[in-house]
């Protein structure tokens, strides 16, 4: 009996505008001024990994839990290079590997979960209103 192994893709989300400023260095006169051109940057930047999203969801991938906040994280029940051939095939291969964050071997989908396990979504804790005036 064949295991099935699971292949993921990370992408980093909501801190492109740190990478960004880390990755650069600043040779603009203000950071407003970089904030300017780099804002329909990650707008451009947002909406292609929306669309990648959706697109990858339509064939079977699936978001698990993210080991960090600002990453997305997507699975599927597929060996890493069949995974490759179906986003090939797909027409996407080119976009997930831009907006891919690689693993240790440089490879823009993951053979295995970037922290050795699937974590689930975190819980919002809920936070108890204040009583109003008329509950006193």
């Amino acid at each position: 009996m064949a295991t099935q192994t699971r292949t993921y893709v990370l992408i980093h989300v909501f801190g492109t505008a740190r990478d960004e400023l880390d990755r650069h260095p600043l040779d603009r006169k203000t950071f407003t001024g970089w904030l300017r051109e780099y804002t329909p940057f990650a707008q451009k930047r947002w909406a292609e990994i929306a669309n990648v999203v959706d697109m990858m969801a339509e064939h079977g991938w699936h978001m698990v839990g993210s080991p960090y906040d600002c990453d997305l994280l997507l699975e599927r029940d597929m060996a890493r290079g069949d995974a490759e051939q179906e986003l090939r095939r797909l027409e996407v291969w080119d976009r997930v590997r831009d907006l891919a964050s690689p693993d240790d071997d440089g490879q823009s989908l993951w053979a295995e979960h970037p922290e050795g396990r699937t974590q689930p979504p975190r819980r919002r804790r809920r936070v108890r209103r204040p009583p109003t005036r008329e509950e006193d």
